[in-house]
Parts: C-alpha cells; sequence; structure tokens
C-alpha cells in the first residue's frame, strides 16, 4: 500500500498529514482517502498530534472563530464535546487543548494574530486541498446575520447619521449665508 504525506507551511504553522488512498473509494494513488496521522508545529508550542476527529474539531473551532474576529466579534468557541477552546486573551488568543487521555492536563498556547492568521491558513490550505478525499466533521461557512454581528460584536455601535446630517446642512447653511 502506498502511504502517502502531505504538508502546509506558513511562517509559524505547520501541518504534516500522512495517510493512503481509499481504494474501495475509487481514490487515485496521489490521494489521501484514509488518515493515519497529522502532526502540528506551532512555533514555540509542543508537537501536536491526534486523530481525525482531533483534527475535525480543532479546524471547526479554529476557523469559526477566525471568521468571528474578522467580522469585530470576539467570543470563545468551543468544539462540540469541548476537546478544543478558543478564547480572547488580551490582544491575543488562548487556544486550550483538552486530551482525550485520563490524567493529561489541558494545554494552553497562546496566539498572536499573525499566528492565528497563519494557523487558519494551513487549515483552509488542507480543506480546499484536492489530494485529500476526506469528509471533513466540520459546519459550513455560513454566512453572519446582522443581529447575529449586533449581538456579540464588540465595537459598539451607534448611529451617529442624524448627527452628522445636522451638522452638514448647518454648516451648509452657513457657507450660503456668506454669498452675497
Amino acid at each position: 500500500m502506498i502511504n502517502l504525506s502531505y504538508r502546509f507551511d506558513q511562517n509559524s504553522s505547520s501541518l504534516e498529514l500522512a495517510g493512503m488512498p481509499d481504494v474501495s473509494n475509487g481514490d487515485s494513488e496521489n490521494t489521501i482517502g484514509i488518515l493515519s496521522s497529522w502532526t502540528l508545529k506551532i512555533i514555540g508550542s509542543p508537537l501536536l498530534e491526534g486523530e481525525k476527529e482531533h483534527l475535525d474539531n480543532l479546524m471547526q473551532v479554529i476557523l469559526l472563530y477566525s471568521r468571528c474576529y474578522i467580522s469585530g466579534i470576539r467570543r470563545q468557541i468551543n468544539s462540540n464535546n469541548h476537546i478544543v477552546t478558543i478564547v480572547p486573551f488580551g490582544q491575543n488568543h488562548k487556544l486550550i487543548l483538552n486530551s482525550t487521555k485520563d490524567g493529561v492536563k489541558p494545554l494552553d498556547i497562546i496566539l498572536d494574530d499573525s499566528e492565528l492568521a497563519d494557523l487558519t491558513q494551513c487549515l483552509d490550505l488542507l480543506r480546499f486541498d484536492n489530494r485529500f478525499n476526506l469528509n471533513w466533521n466540520i459546519n459550513l461557512d455560513i454566512p453572519f446575520t446582522k443581529s447575529y454581528i449586533k449581538k456579540y460584536s464588540t465595537k459598539p455601535r451607534k448611529n451617529l447619521n442624524l448627527l452628522y446630517s445636522l451638522i452638514l446642512f448647518f454648516s451648509t447653511s452657513s457657507l450660503l449665508l456668506l454669498i452675497p
């Protein structure tokens, strides 16, 4: 059997996946249909590895958190079974990884914006790579509704249109009074 390995590198993150084609599914010899292992290296953090379920949870949490962060929403995101959690941590982001093994303490990784962007880019490259024929257990990218953004946005939104229009009206009126 052919054992394949593909790697996705960004400045501070490196994601490597190994597996083999799923011939019962009709995969070509360059396609990973059965994932045997994955490793994630983030500069300054221990080497991460796990099962496909762990990678699914990591992808779900990181991709959703990044979408929220870009939309001006800073809030905690958890995976369904709370294996992976990411929370705002001052100007940074705290990634909390809970082991499925008993007696292992949770691992906390502090990411700055560039490290979060690199990790998100690695996961996006993996998700859309046609060399993988894997069913990722992640939610589709459904656009946020205005009410969702308004509810969770950290920036207070004030409607100052009336004030601006009054200022514009009075300044234009005063300029017109100066014309002989």
